[in-house]
């Protein structure tokens, strides 16, 4: 008999955690698991901001510097369109050639499509900095326009591996060559493009 009362209690008990595993977690569980979860991001999401926030001052330092009247657009890139070209302004898909200069925010220039060869793009469809491609759109055959880019449009965290380095904000001249300028055939570097 007390061999049957140990077996109907074990039997009682397999049951009631068989069952307890059948309920559903409640709203206040899974809230406060999704809670604790953006605690733990709240630091980086804070410290991102902030190094945003300190790049925007230093980049605007520097336009005030030289006196420029530049816009921003919503992503954070500063663009003066100095001379306005002509046409329609490009659109995603549309190839792309610029020469270019590059600087840092000391002033010193690091590249120069006189040495580094044209930059030449499909907009929106090949590996180039984010800061060209919305450049690109807001530009015409012709144009000519200065950029101050923020270093997520940029390069980013890794730098170019070269004279960029880690969040180094940049500034660009630009300008948009016409489909019929000649360019010499050692004067082009071409981006990686994603076929159509």
């Amino acid at each position: 008999m007390r061999k049957y009362l140990i077996v109907i209690t074990i039997v009682l008990a397999l049951c009631s955690l068989v069952a307890c595993g059948d309920q559903k977690a409640t709203g206040s569980v899974v809230s406060s698991s999704d809670e604790v979860k953006e605690d733990k991001d709240a630091p980086y999401v804070e410290g991102n901001k902030k190094i945003m926030q300190l790049e925007n001052e230093e980049m605007q330092m520097f336009i005030a510097r030289y006196g420029w009247k530049m816009e921003r657009t919503p992503t954070g890139l500063y663009i003066e369109i100095l001379e306005p070209g002509h046409g329609e302004q490009f659109r995603e898909g549309d190839r792309v050639m610029l020469e270019y200069k590059t600087f840092l925010l000391s002033g010193e220039q690091i590249y120069n499509s006189d040495s580094n060869g044209v930059k030449v793009f499909i907009v929106n469809r090949s590996e180039e900095i984010g800061a060209l491609h919305e450049a690109a759109q807001m530009m015409k055959p012709g144009a000519k326009a200065r950029l101050v880019i923020p270093s997520y449009l940029a390069y980013g965290v890794a730098g170019d591996g070269d004279m960029i380095h880690v969040l180094q904000p940049i500034v660009m001249e630009i300008r948009a060559l016409e489909n019929d300028e000649q360019l010499p055939e050692n004067n082009i570097q071409v981006s990686y493009s994603v076929a159509r």
